[in-house]
């Protein structure tokens, strides 16, 4: 490495391996507010690869946090339009781009990763991404943010809480989208009511950006110690907090029960499938939950009796999983 070049500064930095920087892959879903402040400062870091993953457009009030968008770039596609600033920033690295739901890519494409970022505005899409990282075994850094509160929570999985078990809900605000939706957003949503206008300001987008390309630089590098592992940042009173959060054994991610499929759930021989996987969707939040035995979905109006048997094997399918949730049914007169 020459003396003087894009990178000489960071790595004058005891530890710092610019050669394994270059040969690393991040998967970034979502390049708004605070992903957008991920991708130039990995990209400025030198990142090999990396993988955006965003199927919004860009809206007028984008424009006061999410930095690599312009004026002129109104109604176009946020991950061309990073895609094409970023290589502005650094042409050397490689971008690799998924103009589509996190969903509809492949797992191959998340099992590439060194590191997985999530900045995802959605409760429900930290969720899906979270069981993803557990799938392909990849750590993960979610972060989010609403007016000056900001968290960061790094998971790494067999290691730390998940998003599943970690006792921290948020307050109903935070679960909401902190952009309003560009236009092909709104046409999955097919809202007719006028979004909700939530606060959000570039100085969050910054700093939770800054702590979670941090985070991230130090998984690839070795350096330091993670984020142990949720930060729940007050802007207005300049506090940091900083929780350890306990895996629990029986998340049904990342449990130990849910890992030895040892996880039993009682059905009543004379509730319809429908009514069983409404008490799926309760015990385990999910939104509309399918049940698979055998590779079959059930007849949500049949009868359990009719469809399943004792210690029947069943996968339940949820859009909020990447993964099915695998139980044991146990068969339970009322």
């Amino acid at each position: 490495m020459s003396e003087d070049n894009r990178y000489s500064r960071q790595a004058l930095i005891p530890g710092w391996d610019q050669n394994k920087l270059d040969k690393s892959t991040v998967v970034l879903v979502g390049v708004g507010a605070i992903g957008s402040y991920v991708a130039t400062i990995l990209a400025s870091s030198g990142i090999g690869k990396l993988v955006i993953i965003e199927f919004d457009t860009i809206e007028l009030s984008n424009l006061n946090r999410q930095l690599l968008f312009r004026n002129e770039d109104l109604g176009k596609s946020k991950a061309e339009t990073a895609t094409r600033r970023l290589k502005e920033i650094n042409p050397d690295i490689e971008i690799e781009v998924y103009d589509k739901k996190m969903e509809d890519v492949s797992a191959a494409v998340y099992e590439e990763a060194d590191v997985i970022i999530g900045c995802l505005d959605t409760f429900i899409g930290r969720r899906w991404i979270s069981s993803m990282s557990l799938r392909v075994k990849k750590p993960l850094i979610l972060g989010g943010m609403f007016a000056f509160l900001g968290d960061v929570q790094v998971i790494i999985p067999d290691k730390t809480a998940c998003f599943e078990c970690q006792p921290l809900v948020p307050d109903e605000e935070l679960a909401q989208a902190c952009t309003p939706f560009g236009e092909e957003r709104k046409k999955e949503r097919e809202e007719e009511e006028e979004e909700a206008k939530l606060p959000a300001v570039a100085t969050l987008s910054s700093i939770i950006g800054g702590i979670m390309a941090q985070e991230s630089l130090k998984l690839i590098l070795d350096l330091g110690e993670p984020l142990e592992n949720y930060m729940f940042y007050d802007g207005l009173n300049n506090a940091t907090t900083i929780i350890p959060l306990a895996r629990t054994e029986d998340c049904p991610a990342c449990g130990e029960l849910y890992k030895l499929e040892q996880i039993e759930f009682v059905a009543h021989p004379t509730e319809t499938i429908k009514d069983l996987m409404l008490r799926l969707a309760l015990t385990y939040g999910l939104e509309k939950p399918d049940l698979m035995v055998g590779g079959k979905i059930l007849d949500v109006e049949k009868s359990v009796e009719n469809q399943l048997k004792e210690k029947s094997t069943a996968f339940i399918l949820d859009k909020n999983l990447a993964k099915p949730i695998k139980i044991v049914v146990k068969i339970k007169k009322l």
